[in-house]
């Protein structure tokens, strides 16, 4: 009985992951707005009404992804060096490959295009983003020598900027010809 258990929850799980995934593309491709639950579901081949099971409103949809945001900057922040952490985040952040599509650039997007839902308690992209998770990699980068000194969190705020406005521009560019630039450039903000 306890396995049977397990399975279900291993099922939901890997179902939830399945509605964020293509929620993820059609917010990609169409933006918040435009995206309904129907078009998540036709996606995966399932119901409206199985969407809604796991998420009752398509608002609970993007809350989950901002939670996801929220566990890969854990991991993708916490790298070997304050280098490496920026870097990670920057090529995260940058991605442009079919097969995954950043779930913090959708975030940014959703931001630009104004579609942010107003039920969303809290917009960390407002709510001190860089002095949240920025500034600490700056501090240590500065402590261990890697990032010049000065205030870190001015630091931190034009690391971020460049950053954000590289997504901006990807953003509205998306389909010409011209390549994310590369994150180098932003590392030596902070090195030079």
């Amino acid at each position: 009985m306890g396995i049977s258990k397990e399975r279900n929850k291993m099922i939901r799980e890997e179902r939830r992951k399945q509605i964020l995934d293509a929620a993820l593309i059609l917010f990609d491709e169409k933006g918040y707005r435009k995206t309904r639950v129907s078009d998540i579901a036709d996606r995966i081949g399932v119901s409206k009404a199985l969407v809604f099971k796991y998420f009752p409103k398509k608002i609970d949809i993007f809350i989950a992804i901002t939670e996801y945001i929220e566990s890969c900057l854990v991991e993708v922040l916490n790298g070997a060096t304050p280098t490496d952490s920026l870097k990670n985040f920057g090529l995260k952040l940058t991605s442009t490959t079919k097969d995954y599509i950043p779930p913090m650039r959708i975030y940014i997007a959703t931001f630009i295009r104004g579609e942010l839902p107003a039920e969303m308690k809290e917009n960390f992209l407002r709510n001190n983003f860089s002095r949240k998770w920025i500034t600490p990699i700056v501090k240590k980068g500065q402590e261990m020598g890697e990032f010049r000194q000065g205030d870190p969190q001015e630091l931190a705020d034009a690391f971020w900027l460049y950053m954000f406005g590289v997504v901006a521009n990807y953003i509205h560019n998306r389909n010409s010809e011209d390549h994310m630039p590369d994150i180098e450039i932003s590392l030596r903000m902070l090195k030079e």
